[in-house]
């Protein structure tokens, strides 16, 4: 069993993959990461948009009541046996942020669903900084055909040895690999 993390504004009591927003690295499902710190800094990131939100529509709307929200993380248990022995499951496993993980982010981040048919996707996380140098490359990406050459110099600016690992979720039957640990959650300050 692997511990995993998982940092939210949610109240969650069970795991839902349909609740997962597209657009994001890995396609529409539920995402964990093995560093807490890391899954603690998205909960608190999307409190702050989300209270930036809020504060937004009431300097618009002053008898607006504003939401409160909560930053919370979630400790998992990930049967990873999976990984080595997949069984019914088709798991992806990006050991690195390089040319194939590239096209893979790029491909998902264009859709509101997944595509790609895997249960489980395991690799680098495409972070803020890794979205703007993405970003920064776009017209030349599809200038080139997505040539090595360009992906190469991208991957090589990502300074992939810096992105945390990530877990994605994208069926129920991935989903029955997780369970919440002892403690439900914790408010993240």
């Amino acid at each position: 069993m692997l511990d995993l993390f998982h940092g939210t504004t949610s109240d969650i009591t069970e795991i839902d993959i349909a609740l997962g927003k597209g657009y994001k690295d890995f396609g529409k499902g539920f995402y964990a990461t093995a560093v807490k710190v890391h899954a603690e800094n998205i909960a608190r990131r999307n409190k702050r948009r989300l209270e930036v939100r809020e504060a937004g529509i009431k300097r618009r709307n002053p008898q607006y009541k504003e939401k409160r929200y909560q930053a919370y993380r979630y400790n998992l248990e990930f049967d990873d046996d999976c990984i080595s022995n997949p069984g019914e499951l088709k798991v992806k496993v990006f050991g690195k942020a390089d040319r194939e993980w590239v096209r893979f982010v790029l491909y998902n981040r264009s859709s509101e669903t997944s595509k790609h048919g895997y249960d489980i996707v395991i690799g680098p996380t495409a972070d803020e900084n890794t979205v703007t140098i993405i970003n920064s490359y776009k017209e030349v990406l599809l200038g080139s055909n997505y040539s090595d050459e360009v992906l190469d110099a991208l991957t090589d600016e990502l300074r992939p040895e810096n992105l945390p690992k990530q877990y994605f979720f994208g069926t129920e039957a991935a989903i029955r690999k997780l369970r919440f640990k002892n403690i439900r959650r914790e408010i993240v300050l």
